[in-house]
């Protein structure tokens, strides 16, 4: 009888453990001060909460106004070299949309195709 306690125990614990590993989405804010789009998503100027969700490198991303949700897309996961100190914005100097966003105080970012990469293609 003993015994069962302890594995059940022991199995309570793993339990525990396994569904506090479960990544929970992570937001972060930024803000654009012009007109851009993400993979073909129009996003115009304003403040947004990012909210993404990492699966292996692939990124599930949501762009956020208040509750509403103004533009979902996927990316790419990316390690950078160090850390950057404040949430960034890169554009395609090309056309302007978002190729990626780096996350202030981690060696995190994530990257997108820009419309004229998908056009190359």
């Amino acid at each position: 009888m003993k015994r069962l306690s302890v594995q059940c125990s022991v199995l309570a614990l793993v339990l525990t453990l396994a569904l506090s590993a479960v990544a929970k989405p992570k937001s972060e804010n930024i803000t654009l001060y012009h007109g851009t789009s993400v993979n073909g998503i129009s996003l115009p100027a304003g403040s947004y909460v990012v909210k993404y969700d990492f699966q292996g490198s692939n990124a599930q991303v949501k762009f956020m106004e208040g509750n509403k949700e103004v533009a979902s897309t996927t990316g790419q996961a990316k390690t950078l070299s160090s850390k950057v100190p404040a949430n960034q914005v890169v554009l395609n100097n090309q056309d302007g949309s978002i190729v990626e966003i780096d996350f202030g105080g981690k060696d995190t970012a994530i990257t997108f195709q820009s419309p004229s990469a998908m056009n190359a293609e």
